[in-house]
Formats: structure tokens, sequence, C-alpha cells
């Protein structure tokens, strides 16, 4: 195809703009300039000759109406860009004719969406700053000859809201000259978003506010950015950090953000949203309707709560009332200042978000002009959808979508480090969201920006390719296979695609924000957390090679976008599981496995955070410092420090066998897998050899190893090689200790093998169960219209593969008998008769106006009719479902006789969405994953390994030195944390930080060096005797030394018949090698001290005099955050802590820290000091008590209290 030359290195090329075009677009006609010449080395200028142009740029709106002319006479099809005669909004059109490129705009973003579409052609990504892109170097630049683009949006307005953004402005602190998020950082961030095509933005809003520097707003009418503000900041106003400044410059003392006072407080709130209209009336802004508290708190209406004659439902609805009149009271300050005409066409917003949706749905008047924007449930599910008269407001819809979250305090469900949440989940929520009216305005919550990159362009660009026949983002894969090599060369798109839609939909099972302790099971019907870190692994090291393949200058960047996501998910899975397998070992006796599981948990961490100093301090010469920080606040902290439990003993000799699925002997399916495991345990010190017999007659069983020398624990593969033709057949494997003879005999049989019938019958019973996918169907029956039916959803299913979801063009339910709605059928074969329960595990979807329905039916049975009460966020199953992205439903069957069945799925309600069922024979259920999905027909029978992390330990080590370029433990330290009485003085505790001290060492790896020569060790005996003797008005105890169980130092169960007590795990003092103590199992709470589990020290106490009451601790949420104090058997009052029982706030979850919990008044001699607990999990590492005002001393300079 012959090809136009537009730009060459060395050459001038002249630009034709017209002298009255707008700022805007001479701003991205700069770029370009500078863009050519970074690309070809060709020197460009702006010239106002039109015919010594090769490159002609104009915006055909009213106030150009001579460039329209003269572009029509040059035969450049602006028709193209028309429709019912009128210009398209920000439509822009690219023609080469006669050697000369036109770019032409309707509008004055129409043509810098032009300008800089140009620019990625061009070779200069949109993220050359923000992602450190390189540009692609090229000796000229050249278009077909015959080249003609149209292009325009769907959605009119799609942006961004900057939000829980402390890490981004303490990158601005650093590195611009504003010091914090301003108009040097904005400046950068317009650009980005222009150049995604996107106009509109929600500033920051927790570290300052956007009215704060007048430069902010006129440069983002400069460029052509439109802003507006959140459901909670109206009228341009950003309440958190300006209405307390605004109120005090004003002299007013007494005001309060409080509509519902009537008199002087109204008229300071009205002038309070005036003046920001007057400051901002000649910008194209929108203005947010309505009135919620400040930062996001809810509606106040201090005089409606407070009046006794008002019942519940009238104090309801006389908020109602008064959110329609502070509409109204809004919108006559527009008219006031921008006057009735332009009043009627400025973009206004309301936002029926938390509660004020609420108040929305009870009536509540929006004027039709409004746009009603609505939200998800901040983790990518939309809570509804407008109906059809709301479809048809002129103000049309909008959506605020979250792809970050800072969540309510006490709840654990904060996601700020990373976004796992696939693209294709987010696609199909914004495919729903544009096909039911939502068309106006879609806003996306991206934290910080960084490290949401790819989540923000893909977000930004199914905005303008919405509804339209073909696009990239109607298939995620193909989104991310075309960015990954617009932006890197090689052609790695399309393995990259495959490893991003597995990291997320792998990680989005349990987000790494929210990880704890035994979420997966190690021992469920095979290993499931095994599974996942296996599919980590392989994603891992492809991640890498990739990384490895690309030229020097392109590495940092593709860290960066692409793979710093799945280093962070590989660690913190990894993290959790060894210390899961750690407390696992504990339990089983294996206590030299516990102490490795515990050792390699510790491991994966200084592996995480080496990776972050990376990503902070070296990479791309320290320019991203402060962007990344996911381990201190604020933003809230990640999920940190699993619970891993080492030995506190290792003594003596012995072994253990453990068979999958903990049963007592190995038992194949026919049908089923083909291999399992069992696990061989050393239940002593040293270590000791083994060998394995495959009894005579057995040779149809393999084992992986034969024989070896077992250290710690190792898993041993049984194979079967064809279980159908062995079906029937026992063997019989022993296992041999070698020291002394010792003999562990393992059962292996095959059960008998069904005669399968001719044809397909469908998946097959094996193992107790049959686990099919939803997206696995025989037979598919739609609506005979193609109206509505049952239709997959690539990548959303849990944890691996698609969905299937409910779709309906009228958006409507099926109000007819489930049995003559649309189907879908899928074959099985039952082994065994009987009534057994089916499992369906939903996608999460919500209706808060509706309802969750879809029926079952097995065979010509009447349909049996499944309904949901997770309609919305905080009902039903909502908040775990969340945390395991899914909920699983379950059916009582009918009676089944063994053979073959057909399984109906029913619709009913539409965008009801599910991802697989498990039908239990004789397997219990369990797990988090439910089992791997069943052999379907005559396919080969499934082996899955040994299911268990092969991590390359040297290859991790490489890593580190080559591309973090720094060994594990040399990243800075945590700072110690300590909250005094200032920090419970304060009355806000959303951002009230804890004092902060650096630490350059950690104490002595105290507990490392107490293990003998011979491997065994005695912790317990380390721990002194005696009773704890105060010197100088100073205790400090660790609190471990209650598991010694004297007389000084013990432990008292719960007296509630629990039989729970305070048991030890790993800390991070001590060198990270020390111990704290908790009560394991989550959720329990005791409001009676004395039925509570209890830690006991004696004091000998020669200073008498007010003790203050120092513990390290740690908790994550508001049910892990409180514990009782006791002195001599005395309770203390909760109302005498300084907490008054509650500990937890943004600033202190996850992490460690000293806590100053009370004070007790101690007087000389000997005493009984006494913590309880009062909520599970709370860990206490050690207690401080000091007459003095001094804070409790970090790790290093640590020294326990003598005892005697």
């Amino acid at each position: 195809m012959e090809e136009h030359t537009l730009f060459k290195r060395g050459s001038t090329v002249r630009i034709y703009l017209a002298e009255t075009e707008n700022s805007a677009v001479l701003i991205a006609v700069n770029n370009l300039i500078r863009d050519i010449a970074a690309v070809c080395g060709s020197a460009a200028e702006i010239s106002r000759e039109i015919g010594l142009c090769s490159v002609v740029i104009g915006t055909v709106d009213n106030d150009n109406a001579g460039l329209a002319d003269v572009l029509n006479s040059r035969n450049v099809p602006l028709d193209r860009l028309q429709a019912e005669g009128a210009y398209r909004w920000e439509g822009y059109l690219h023609q080469l004719a006669d050697g000369v490129l036109y770019i032409a705009g309707t509008d004055r973003r129409g043509t810098i969406y032009g300008i800089y579409d140009l620019c990625g052609q061009l070779g200069v990504s949109p993220w050359y700053y923000w992602g450190d892109v390189p540009v692609k170097l090229k000796d000229s630049f050249s278009l077909p000859a015959d080249y003609a683009k149209a292009d325009w949006p769907s959605v009119k307005y799609r942006g961004i809201f900057i939000n829980d953004e402390e890490e981004l402005n303490d990158w601005a602190r650093l590195h611009t000259a504003d010091g914090t998020i301003g108009p040097e950082a904005y400046e950068r961030i317009f650009e980005l978003l222009l150049r995604l095509k996107g106009n509109y933005i929600w500033p920051a809003m927790h570290v300052n506010f956007f009215n704060g520097n007048l430069r902010n707003g006129a440069l983002a009418e400069q460029m052509g950015v439109v802003v507006g503000t959140s459901h909670c900041d109206m009228l341009l106003r950003s309440n958190q950090n300006e209405w307390e400044p605004w109120i005090k410059s004003k002299g007013y003392t007494d005001a309060v953000y409080d509509y519902s006072i009537e008199g002087r407080n109204r008229e300071i709130l009205r002038e309070y949203w005036q003046e920001s209209v007057e400051l901002n009336k000649d910008y194209e802004v929108s203005y947010t309707m309505g009135m919620r508290g400040i930062h996001d708190s809810g509606f106040h209406t201090q005089a409606i709560d407070a009046d006794e004659a008002l019942s519940a439902e009238e104090k309801t609805a006389a908020k109602v009332r008064l959110l329609g009149e502070i509409i109204q009271d809004q919108r006559k300050i527009l008219q006031d200042v921008l006057g009735e005409v332009r009043a009627g066409e400025v973009l206004q917003t309301f936002v029926p978000y938390k509660e004020v949706l609420d108040l929305y749905n009870l009536g509540l008047e929006v004027p039709e002009d409004v746009t009603l924007i609505w939200a998800n449930d901040n983790f990518g599910h939309m809570r509804r959808y407008p109906d059809a008269a709301e479809r048809e407001r002129s103000g049309g819809n909008g959506l605020y979508y979250h792809s970050s979250y800072w969540a309510h305090g006490g709840t654990a469900m904060s996601y700020l480090f990373i976004n796992s949440i696939p693209l294709a989940h987010t696609g199909n929520e914004l495919k729903k969201s544009y096909e039911s009216g939502i068309q106006k305005i879609w806003v996306q919550n991206i934290g910080g920006l960084k490290p949401l990159e790819q989540d923000m362009e893909f977000f930004l660009r199914y905005g303008w390719e919405a509804g339209q026949a073909e696009g990239l983002t109607k298939d995620t894969r193909k989104f991310s296979e075309h960015w990954i090599n617009m932006n890197f060369s090689g052609n790695h798109g399309a393995e990259a695609a495959e490893l991003y839609e597995t990291f997320a939909q792998v990680t989005n099972v349990r987000k790494i924000e929210h990880m704890n302790s035994d979420v997966f099971s190690q021992t469920v019907l095979g290993d499931e957390a095994g599974r996942r870190l296996m599919l980590l692994e392989d994603i891992f090291r492809r991640g890498n090679a990739i990384l490895y393949s690309l030229p020097e200058a392109e590495r940092a960047a593709f860290f960066q976008l692409f793979l710093m996501k799945i280093h962070a998910s590989y660690y913190t899975n990894h993290e959790f599981y060894y210390a899961d397998r750690s407390t696992l070992s504990y339990a089983r006796g294996n206590m030299q496995a516990a102490d490795k599981y515990a050792e390699l948990s510790a491991a994966m961490l200084d592996y995480k955070r080496s990776m972050l100093h990376f990503y902070n301090r070296i990479m791309s010469g320290g320019k991203w410092e402060g962007m990344l920080t996911p381990e201190s606040f604020p933003p809230p902290p990640t999920a940190m420090y699993p619970a891993s439990k080492p030995a506190l003993s290792i003594t003596g000799s012995g072994a253990r066998v453990d068979l999958w699925n903990n049963a007592d002997s190995l038992s194949f399916s026919a049908y089923g897998r083909s291999q399992k495991w069992m696990e061989l345990g050393n239940q002593g010190a040293g270590s000791f050899p083994y060998f394995i017999e495959v009894r005579e007659g057995a040779d149809w069983i393999t084992v992986s190893e034969t024989e070896g020398i077992i250290q710690e624990e190792q898993r041993i593969l049984v194979s079967v090689a064809d279980p159908v033709q062995q079906a029937g057949r026992q063997g019989l494997i022993v296992v041999h200790d070698r020291r002394d003879g010792s003999e562990y005999p393992v059962k292996v049989q095959v059960e008998q093998a069904a005669e399968l019938p001719a044809g397909n019958p469908g998946y097959l019973e094996a193992d107790g169960y049959i686990s099919i996918p939803a997206d696995g169907y025989d037979r598919s029956v739609f609506h005979e219209a193609g109206q509505y039916g049952w239709v997959t959803v690539p990548g959303i299913g849990r944890h691996e593969g698609a969905a299937v979801m409910a779709w309906h063009s009228g958006l409507k339910p099926l109000e007819t008998v489930p049995g003559e709605n649309p189907y879908l059928e899928y074959g099985l074969y039952l082994q065994h008769s009987g009534s057994f329960k089916l499992e369906i595990h939903r996608f999460l979807t919500l209706n808060s106006t509706g309802r969750i329905r879809f029926a079952i039916g097995m065979d010509e049975a009447e349909p049996v009719l499944v309904e949901s009460d997770t309609r919305d966020e905080w009902t039903g199953s909502w908040q775990e479902a969340v945390f395991s992205n899914g909920e699983t439903l379950t059916v009582q069957l009918p009676f089944l006789s063994a053979g073959r069945h057909v399984l109906r799925l029913y619709m009913v309600d539409p965008y009801v969405t599910l991802t697989k069922f498990v039908l239990y024979t004789t397997a219990e259920s369990g797990g988090n994953l439910g089992p791997v999905y069943s052999r379907r027909n005559y396919t080969s029978a499934a082996g899955y390994g040994l299911e268990a992390p092969d991590v390359q330990w040297d290859r991790l080590e490489q890593l580190c030195s080559s591309w973090y370029t720094a060994s594990p433990g040399e990243a800075p330290l945590p700072d110690v944390l300590y909250a005094d009485e200032e920090f419970f003085k304060t009355t806000d505790q959303i951002f009230n930080k804890v004092r902060s001290m650096p630490q350059a060492a950690l104490g002595e790896r105290r507990y490392a060096s107490l293990r003998a020569a011979d491997g065994t060790k005695n912790w317990l005996a380390a721990f002194g005797s005696g009773s704890f003797t105060e010197e100088s008005g100073v205790l400090a105890i660790e609190a471990e030394y209650a598991l010694e169980n004297s007389a000084d130092a013990y432990l008292t169960p719960g007296a509630d018949g629990s039989g729970l007590s305070w048991s030890h795990l790993q800390a991070q003092t001590n060198g990270r090698t020390g111990l704290a103590m908790h009560v394991a199992p989550p959720g329990i709470q005791w409001d009676d001290p004395q039925q509570a589990p209890a830690m006991h020290y004696g004091l000998n106490i020669s200073t008498p005099g007010v003790y203050r009451v120092w513990m390290l601790l740690r908790h994550y949420n508001d049910k892990s955050d409180s514990c009782y104090l006791a002195l001599d058997g005395q309770v203390q009052l909760l109302a005498e802590q300084l907490g008054k029982g509650t500990l937890h706030t943004y600033n202190t979850a996850y992490v460690y820290y000293w806590c100053l919990i009370s004070e007790l008044e101690i007087t000389a001699g000997r005493h009984i000091f006494s913590v309880l607990a009062r909520k599970s999990q709370l860990r206490i590492d050690r207690i401080y008590l000091t007459t003095g005002g001094e804070l409790p001393p970090a790790d290093a300079q640590w020294k326990d209290s003598l005892r005697a």
C-alpha cells in the first residue's frame, strides 16, 4: 500500500493552527511538536499560513466556521462527524489528502483527542511520564496514502476521582515545587487524562482543596478538563479541608455543616456555596447537588434527630423534605450567579450514595435535568440501575465506580495497595450500566493513580467505545494484548494478557489487602492453597521472563505498569501460605516443619519489602519515592503478619503420615483423580531416613519418591496410571523408618467403576462429588426471539474460567413459571443414589430495589426457586461475599438414583451470574474454592501433581540482586509506632496518626540462638523463673512468658466451656524471632471478663505509684482490638482505658504498635497482673509498665525485667 511520509528526521514540519483556537488546543499542539521532536528529531512549528502546512489542525465549531468551509473545499468529509445535522460531541477526524494531514475536531476536546491520537500513533505513550514508557524512536513517520479516521465518544463525560491520595501527595511533596498535589501535578494528570480521551475529574480531597490554589481551576480550564466534585462535596467545595478554614476566615465561630439548623447557619452555608460558584463561574465545571456530611460522613440533621416530637418514620420523611429543599436552594444559587440560561445548561449531578440512596428511594424529588450518578458497592458491583422512568430523565444517568477503596473503619475491607478486580469484571459492570441507560457520566475512583494505570486506561477507553459494534474493550484479553504491545516492544501482548487475566482471577478470590490466616485449605480435597500458588508461580516466572527479554530502557515501565502487581500477589500469598503451613505443622507435631515454614513466611515478607524499596527508591532513579507505601498509614495498611506458629520445644524422635483429604486410606475413584498424595512428617529432632515399599501385587501404584531423608516434611505423590482399568483393586504402601524399623501402612484402593452409557454421560461423580463449571453446559435454550436468556461472560469465573449471566434486553425479571423460562442444561452421572446437596457458586451481583433469583431443576421435575438475600451492600452475606469474591448458595435436591441425570439452570432475574455447581454425594463440603472440576464424558483422568508451591529460591535471590538491587532484609525497617495519650485525645480518628520513630536495627535474634547442636530446643527453659521485678519504676515483660505456667507466669482457659486459651505465634521482635500471644479463633467476644481466657504475671513492686500500661500489640479490625486488664483479680473497667475498650483505627490496622492502654495504681509488694481476652485475635507481644513518661524501647533497646 502506498504511504505518505509525514515527518522525517532532520526536516521541518509546519502545522497550521488558527490564532483564534482555544488555549487547550494550543497546549495539545505544543505537546505534539515536542513529541515529533522526541520521536523523529523533526523540528515543527506553528504557522498561520494554511497553504504552507503539511498538518492542518482546527476546531470546526461556530468560532471557526471559516475553517469548515476551507476543509470542505479540500474534500475533507466533515459530514462524518455529524449526526442529524449537528456535529457530534468531542468528535474528531483524521484525513490525509493531497499530502496534507487534516485533524478536525467538533469542539476543543475533539480537536485535542485528534492531536493526541496522532501522538499515540507516532510512538508516544500516554504513560510516557506517569509510567516511564520510553518513546519509540524512528527516522520517519508515514501514513497510508488513503488514511482516514473519524471517532467520537459514547459516554459524554469520562473521568477519574483522585481519592485516598495520601501516597500521591507524599510523592508530590518530594518531587514537585508545590509540595502537594497542585498545579504541577495536575498539569501532568490533566494531560494524561486527555491523552486517554478522558475529560472529567473529581480532584483530590483528602490532602488539600482544589479551590485553595486558584491556579488549579484556571489550569483545568486552559487545558480543557471539566472539574466536578464527589458525592460529599457540594457546588465545587471540598469540605474536609475547605470548610473549617473558610468559616475561620469569616469569623463564623458557631457555624455547623448542617442544613437542618435554620436561620443564620443556613445563610452561612449558602454563602459558602455561592462563593464557590462565583469562583468557578467562568470555567467548564459540574456542580454536585444535595448534601452529605464532611468527608463521606452521613447526612447531618441535628435539628431533626433531636426533635422528640417526631417518630422515626417522621424523621426520615423530614430528611427527605430537607434534602429536596437543599437542592432547590442550591439551584437558586446557580441562577443568581450564572443567570437563568447558563444555570439551565450547566452540568448538575446528584449522587444517591450510601444513606442518601435510601432517602432517594423513599421519594426524594430530584429535578429532571440533574444527572443521577449511581454508585457501585465500592467493590466493583453496581448496586442498582435506573428504572424506566429514570432512564427517560433529560439529565441522564452516570456511574461512580471504585477500583480502589478506603473502607469503613473496623471492617478491614480497604483495598489500596493494588487493584486485582479483573478487567472482565469491570467491563461487564460497565456493559450492563451502559445498556441500562447509564450513559452521561462515568467516574472511576483510582486512588492515587499509581499503580492503577491499566485499570484507568481500560475504564476510560470503555467509556469511549461503549455500545459500539467494535472496540478493544469488548474483549479484555485483546485490550491487554494491545495495551502491552503499544507500550512495549517484542510482541509480548498475547502472553502478558493471559498472565494478567490469571493474576486477577486467582488474586481476587481474596484480595491481598484482605488476606487472613486459613482462608484457603491445605487439606480439604487436596491443597487448594497450593494449587493457587502453582498458578501464581507460573505467571511470576513467565512475567519475569518477559521483563528480562525487554530492552533495558523499557523494563522499569513494564514493571510498574504490569509486573509489580503480580510480584505483590506472589509474595503476599506465599507469605500467608507458609504461615498457615507452620500452624498446620505445629498442630500435627511436625515441629521442625513448623519452624521452617515460619521462616519461609518471613522470607516472603522480606522479598516483598525489597520489591517495595526498589519501586520507591531505586526504580527510575527514585522518581516514584513515596508513591507505593502499603505497609504504613495513610491510607490504611494492607494485610500483614499472618499467624505463623514456631515450635516451643523440639525433642525426641518420631514420624507421622498424613493422607490426602485427612483420610485413613488413599481411595481413588475410577473417574476421578489419578494422583493423590501423602505427607511424611518428622515428629522430633534431627532427621530420619525412610524408604517406601509398594507391596507385591500393587505394581499398578507408583510413588514419586521411594526413599530419602526427612528433616521437616515431605509430600509424596501416589499415582494410579488408569483408575478405570484398576477399578476394584486394593493395594498397600508401607513407609519404613530406617532408624528403628517402624512401619506406617497406607491402604490404597480404587472404587468400582460404573458402566457408563453410550454417548455423553456428562460430568462424572468421583471422590464423592460432581463439580461443574457454569459455562460448561451441554445445551442452552434461549428465548425464541433472542430477547433474553443465559450468556457466557469470559474471564470473571471465581478463580478461573468464565461465568454465565442471565441477560434480558428489556432489563426485566421473568415473573412466569420458572420452568417456562430459558435454561442451561448440564448432563451428569451419579454412582450413588440419594438426596444430595447442590452448592451453587454465585458471582456477586446486586439489585437494591429488586431480587436475586434463579431456579434449579433436575430432569423433568418442577424447578426449585433459589433466592439470595444478598441484594445490596450490608445485606445477607455481602461482606463475606466481597472478601471471597462471591457467595455460595445451597439447594437440597430430591432423591436421585444412580445413573445419568440432567441439571437445568433456569433464568428468573436479569444479571444474576453464576460460576460453578458442586453436587456432593459422599464428600463433605469445605475449603474456599470448592473441589476441582469433574471429569466430563470420556476425557482423561485428571492429575494435579503435588499441589504444592515450588519456589525457586535461588532465582528469587537473583531477582533481588539483579533487579531490585537489594538483598532481602536490606530495605529500611518499619518505624516503631506509639499510640499515646495525645493519640486518644483526638476526636477524628480517620486521619489521626500515631507517633513514629525510626529504627536502624532490630534486637538480637534471641530465640534463633536457642537451638542445640543436635537440633533440639526448649524455649520455655529460656524464659527464666520467678516474679518480674520492678526496677526504677519499670517492668518489661514478654507476653509469651505466660506459657511457662508457673506460679509467676501462667495461663487460665476460658470459663465459658469453650476451652479456649491464649497461645503463641510468631512476632516481629527479638530480631523477628520473638513470640506474641493471641486467642486464635476469629470473631469471639467475651463481655464477662470472668469467663475470658487470661494471661497472668507475678510482679514484685518496690516503687509504688501509678503505672502506665503499654502493650506492643496488633489487631486488624474492630473485632480483634480489645482486652481487659486486672490487678490481683480486680478487673479494670473498660471506661478507664484510654480507648474505652476500643483500639482499632485506620492507622493501627495490621501493624504492631505500642499502645498506652491504661493506668493502674500499684502498691509495693507482690501482685498478679492479668490480661484477659475481650476480643479474639488481638495479639500481644510485650508489656511495659512504667511510672515515667518515657516511650517503651524499640526492639534493639529492649531488656527484660529481672525475675526473682
